[in-house]
């Protein structure tokens, strides 16, 4: 799609059946979802299964002389125990960009609105049995609080040891990390900005060009049954009471401003519109 004068490509890593809703959204009430059902099923829950449907992918946004990339997925060949559906993945994801028409070598910056490992995964690849960046032209842009949260945590799990070693360290030791405090203006179409609560320091970016604009949102959503109930928080939210006022607040913004909305989960047609509020929430416009 395009943008003003952005070019906006999504590149997937998986897309399909995804965790119980319950497990996933503990607030989940079946007799509140049931008038949503119409739209929800089959592309994004899958009742005879009892799975949300959903998606991992990168967003890449194609400016006239700048490439960038934001969040990159769970990467392949890497070791998570402690998260089973996320471990040693062999997506053809690198197959997907380029088929996109991206040479990870043309990125000039990778945006992680924050480091979980669903999100930060193709910062690295395994070359012949050592981890290098993916993009290794490319600054890898994180917000400086994010980073200090992951690296300074006090009992890292498996999971979280092994994403520093084979995610974090590499980029390290390349010199690529270009940490910020946000607010932060990454060029003139590109405006970072805080929202805590799925992590205390995760940011999201906001594309503006000609007359329109996207906001690229990372996990302050996951599911757009979320748009109709923002108080639902995902089970993930390390941050739950900053979550839900974050949530409303991105989600009032984008009904008042037409603003397309792109987060990384929601299943196809992958991003929306927000309609107006009613009762306890707002509408997910999907063209």
């Amino acid at each position: 799609m395009r943008i003003g004068n952005a070019e906006v490509l999504r590149v997937e890593e998986y897309h399909g059946l995804g965790f119980p809703p319950k497990a996933f959204l503990p607030d989940w009430d079946a007799r509140l979802v049931d008038k949503h059902l119409h739209w929800m099923v089959p592309d994004h829950y899958a009742p005879n299964e009892g799975r949300l449907v959903g998606s991992i992918h990168s967003w890449v946004i194609k400016l006239p002389n700048l490439t960038v990339l934001v969040d990159t997925c769970s990467g392949n060949h890497k070791h998570r125990p402690d998260s089973p559906f996320f471990s040693m993945m062999n997506s053809p994801y690198l197959e997907n960009l380029t088929a996109a028409g991206v040479d990870p070598d043309d990125v000039d910056f990778v945006f992680c609105t924050h480091l979980h490992i669903d999100h930060a995964g193709w910062n690295t690849r395994l070359l012949d049995g050592r981890w290098v960046p993916t993009f290794r032209n490319a600054k890898y842009v994180v917000s400086r609080g994010e980073f200090e949260r992951l690296v300074g945590e006090g009992s890292p799990s498996a999971d979280h040891l092994n994403l520093i070693a084979d995610t974090i360290q590499p980029i390290l030791e390349s010199d690529q990390w270009l940490l910020i405090d946000a607010p932060f203006q990454l060029c003139d179409e590109l405006y970072i900005e805080t929202s805590p609560g799925h992590t205390s320091a995760h940011c999201h970016v906001t594309l503006s060009s000609g007359n329109e604009k996207a906001v690229f949102s990372g996990d302050i959503i996951h599911h757009p049954i979320q748009v109709y109930f923002p108080s639902w928080n995902s089970a993930a939210c390390e941050a739950p009471e900053q979550a839900v006022p974050t949530r409303i607040g991105v989600l009032e913004n984008l009904s008042e401003t037409g603003t397309w909305l792109m987060p990384v989960h929601f299943a196809r047609p992958f991003c929306c519109r927000v309609g107006r509020p009613q009762e306890a929430g707002f509408v997910c416009e999907m063209e």
